[in-house]
Protein backbone atom coordinates (compact mmCIF):
# COMPACT_ATOMS: atom_id res chain seq x y z
CA UNK A 1 0.00 0.00 0.00
CA UNK A 2 2.81 2.36 0.94
CA UNK A 3 4.61 1.57 -2.32
CA UNK A 4 1.55 2.49 -4.34
CA UNK A 5 1.25 5.78 -2.51
CA UNK A 6 4.91 6.59 -3.15
CA UNK A 7 4.61 5.69 -6.86
CA UNK A 8 1.52 7.79 -7.15
CA UNK A 9 3.24 10.80 -5.50
CA UNK A 10 6.30 10.38 -7.74
CA UNK A 11 4.18 10.28 -10.89
CA UNK A 12 2.26 13.36 -9.77
CA UNK A 13 5.53 15.29 -9.26
CA UNK A 14 7.21 14.06 -12.45
CA UNK A 15 4.39 15.25 -14.69
CA UNK A 16 4.88 19.01 -14.13
CA UNK A 17 8.68 18.61 -14.21
CA UNK A 18 8.48 16.93 -17.61
CA UNK A 19 6.16 19.66 -18.88
CA UNK A 20 8.49 22.43 -17.65
CA UNK A 21 11.47 20.63 -19.07
CA UNK A 22 9.78 20.44 -22.45
CA UNK A 23 8.98 24.16 -22.28
CA UNK A 24 12.61 24.99 -21.54
CA UNK A 25 13.77 22.78 -24.39
CA UNK A 26 11.45 24.54 -26.85
CA UNK A 27 12.50 27.97 -25.53
CA UNK A 28 16.17 27.06 -25.92
CA UNK A 29 15.52 25.92 -29.48
CA UNK A 30 13.87 29.28 -30.27
CA UNK A 31 16.80 31.20 -28.80
CA UNK A 32 19.29 29.14 -30.82
CA UNK A 33 17.32 29.55 -34.04
CA UNK A 34 19.05 32.07 -36.37
CA UNK A 35 16.60 31.89 -39.27
CA UNK A 36 15.31 35.35 -40.26
CA UNK A 37 17.98 37.31 -38.35
CA UNK A 38 19.19 38.90 -41.59
CA UNK A 39 15.67 40.04 -42.44
CA UNK A 40 15.18 41.61 -39.03
CA UNK A 41 18.54 43.40 -39.22
CA UNK A 42 17.72 44.70 -42.70
CA UNK A 43 14.33 45.96 -41.52
CA UNK A 44 16.08 47.90 -38.74
CA UNK A 45 18.86 49.35 -40.91
CA UNK A 46 17.01 49.94 -44.22
CA UNK A 47 15.11 53.11 -43.18
CA UNK A 48 18.32 54.83 -42.06
CA UNK A 49 20.12 53.79 -45.24
CA UNK A 50 17.26 55.15 -47.33
CA UNK A 51 17.35 58.48 -45.45
CA UNK A 52 21.12 58.75 -45.92
CA UNK A 53 20.77 58.02 -49.63
CA UNK A 54 18.06 60.66 -50.11
CA UNK A 55 20.02 63.24 -48.10
CA UNK A 56 23.15 62.56 -50.17
CA UNK A 57 21.09 62.99 -53.35
CA UNK A 58 19.64 66.31 -52.14
CA UNK A 59 23.07 67.60 -51.11
CA UNK A 60 24.43 66.66 -54.53
CA UNK A 61 21.60 68.61 -56.15
CA UNK A 62 22.36 71.58 -53.90
CA UNK A 63 26.06 71.57 -54.80
CA UNK A 64 25.13 71.32 -58.48
CA UNK A 65 22.79 74.34 -58.20
CA UNK A 66 25.51 76.32 -56.37
CA UNK A 67 28.01 75.52 -59.12
CA UNK A 68 25.55 76.56 -61.83
CA UNK A 69 24.90 79.84 -59.97
CA UNK A 70 28.64 80.58 -60.03
CA UNK A 71 28.90 79.71 -63.72
CA UNK A 72 25.88 81.86 -64.60
CA UNK A 73 27.08 84.94 -62.68
CA UNK A 74 30.55 84.56 -64.17
CA UNK A 75 29.15 84.23 -67.69
CA UNK A 76 26.99 87.36 -67.35
CA UNK A 77 29.94 89.50 -66.19
CA UNK A 78 32.18 88.06 -68.91
CA UNK A 79 29.68 88.73 -71.72
CA UNK A 80 28.99 92.31 -70.68
CA UNK A 81 32.72 93.04 -70.20
CA UNK A 82 33.33 92.18 -73.86
CA UNK A 83 31.13 95.07 -75.10
CA UNK A 84 31.88 98.77 -75.57
CA UNK A 85 28.23 99.81 -75.45
CA UNK A 86 25.21 98.03 -74.03
CA UNK A 87 21.49 98.72 -73.84
CA UNK A 88 18.63 97.60 -71.64
CA UNK A 89 17.51 95.30 -74.44
CA UNK A 90 20.94 93.65 -74.52
CA UNK A 91 21.11 93.31 -70.75
CA UNK A 92 17.58 91.90 -70.80
CA UNK A 93 18.95 88.78 -72.48
CA UNK A 94 21.18 87.96 -69.50
CA UNK A 95 18.44 86.00 -67.66
CA UNK A 96 18.20 83.76 -70.74
CA UNK A 97 21.95 83.16 -70.52
CA UNK A 98 21.62 82.20 -66.87
CA UNK A 99 18.62 79.93 -67.51
CA UNK A 100 20.52 78.14 -70.28
CA UNK A 101 23.31 77.35 -67.81
CA UNK A 102 20.82 76.06 -65.22
CA UNK A 103 19.31 73.53 -67.66
CA UNK A 104 17.81 71.02 -66.90
CA UNK A 105 16.95 72.63 -63.55
CA UNK A 106 14.85 75.78 -64.06
CA UNK A 107 16.01 78.51 -61.62
CA UNK A 108 13.49 79.86 -59.12
CA UNK A 109 13.31 83.56 -58.18
CA UNK A 110 16.23 84.38 -60.45
CA UNK A 111 17.57 87.92 -59.94
CA UNK A 112 20.46 89.44 -61.88
CA UNK A 113 22.13 92.80 -61.30
CA UNK A 114 24.82 94.28 -63.55
CA UNK A 115 26.76 97.31 -62.36
CA UNK A 116 29.42 99.37 -64.15
CA UNK A 117 32.00 100.76 -61.75
CA UNK A 118 34.41 103.59 -62.58
CA UNK A 119 37.53 103.84 -60.41
CA UNK A 120 39.13 107.31 -60.65
CA UNK A 121 42.71 108.39 -60.10
CA UNK A 122 42.11 108.65 -56.33
CA UNK A 123 40.90 105.02 -56.29
CA UNK A 124 37.34 106.07 -55.52
CA UNK A 125 34.96 103.45 -56.95
CA UNK A 126 31.60 104.85 -58.06
CA UNK A 127 28.64 103.50 -59.99
CA UNK A 128 28.62 104.56 -63.65
CA UNK A 129 25.33 102.78 -64.38
CA UNK A 130 23.42 99.78 -63.11
CA UNK A 131 20.72 97.40 -64.35
CA UNK A 132 18.54 94.76 -62.75
CA UNK A 133 16.39 92.00 -64.21
CA UNK A 134 13.49 93.51 -62.21
CA UNK A 135 13.60 96.56 -64.50
CA UNK A 136 14.62 98.93 -61.69
CA UNK A 137 18.19 100.23 -61.43
CA UNK A 138 19.56 98.76 -58.17
CA UNK A 139 22.17 101.47 -57.51
CA UNK A 140 22.22 105.21 -58.10
CA UNK A 141 24.74 106.73 -60.49
CA UNK A 142 27.68 108.24 -58.61
CA UNK A 143 27.15 106.27 -55.41
CA UNK A 144 30.00 104.40 -53.76
CA UNK A 145 30.52 100.86 -55.03
CA UNK A 146 32.20 98.09 -53.01
CA UNK A 147 35.27 96.73 -54.78
CA UNK A 148 37.72 94.08 -53.52
CA UNK A 149 41.07 95.55 -52.48
CA UNK A 150 43.02 93.64 -55.12
CA UNK A 151 40.81 95.14 -57.87
CA UNK A 152 40.87 98.70 -56.58
CA UNK A 153 43.28 100.10 -59.18
CA UNK A 154 43.28 103.76 -60.22
CA UNK A 155 41.76 104.72 -63.59
CA UNK A 156 40.16 101.36 -64.30
CA UNK A 157 36.65 100.23 -65.16
CA UNK A 158 34.84 97.16 -63.80
CA UNK A 159 31.68 95.22 -64.51
CA UNK A 160 30.11 93.55 -61.48
CA UNK A 161 27.47 90.87 -61.86
CA UNK A 162 25.30 89.73 -58.95
CA UNK A 163 23.08 86.69 -59.24
CA UNK A 164 20.74 85.22 -56.66
CA UNK A 165 18.49 82.20 -57.05
CA UNK A 166 16.35 80.13 -54.71
CA UNK A 167 16.90 76.43 -54.14
CA UNK A 168 14.55 74.15 -52.24
CA UNK A 169 16.45 71.61 -50.16
CA UNK A 170 14.42 68.63 -48.97
CA UNK A 171 15.09 67.57 -45.39
CA UNK A 172 14.36 63.97 -44.38
CA UNK A 173 15.07 64.29 -40.66
CA UNK A 174 12.36 66.71 -39.50
CA UNK A 175 13.33 66.08 -35.88
CA UNK A 176 16.69 67.76 -36.49
CA UNK A 177 15.59 70.62 -38.74
CA UNK A 178 12.35 72.56 -38.93
CA UNK A 179 9.93 71.59 -41.68
CA UNK A 180 10.24 69.18 -44.59
CA UNK A 181 11.87 71.67 -46.99
CA UNK A 182 14.42 74.40 -46.49
CA UNK A 183 14.62 77.32 -48.91
CA UNK A 184 18.16 78.48 -49.64
CA UNK A 185 19.19 81.64 -51.49
CA UNK A 186 22.32 81.12 -53.56
CA UNK A 187 24.18 84.38 -54.17
CA UNK A 188 27.19 84.84 -56.43
CA UNK A 189 29.16 87.96 -57.36
CA UNK A 190 31.86 88.43 -60.02
CA UNK A 191 34.00 91.33 -61.23
CA UNK A 192 35.46 91.71 -64.73
CA UNK A 193 37.50 94.47 -66.33
CA UNK A 194 36.32 95.77 -69.69
CA UNK A 195 37.94 94.14 -72.72
CA UNK A 196 37.75 97.05 -75.17
CA UNK A 197 38.22 100.79 -74.76
CA UNK A 198 38.34 102.70 -71.50
CA UNK A 199 34.79 102.01 -70.32
CA UNK A 200 31.44 100.44 -71.19
CA UNK A 201 28.47 102.75 -71.65
CA UNK A 202 24.74 102.20 -71.32
CA UNK A 203 22.77 105.23 -72.48
CA UNK A 204 19.31 103.98 -71.51
CA UNK A 205 20.16 102.34 -68.20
Amino acid sequence: MMRKLLESATNATAGPVRRHRGLFIRLGAILRDRQGVGGVEFALVAPMLLVLYLMAFELTMGFSAAKKASLASNAVADIVAREEKVTKAFLGTMPDVAKAIFVPYPPSNLLIKVTAIKIDSAKAAKVAWSWSSTGVAPYGVGTQAPVPADLLIADTFLIRSELSVSHELMTYLPGLVSGGTKSLTLYREFYYRQRLGAQITCNDC
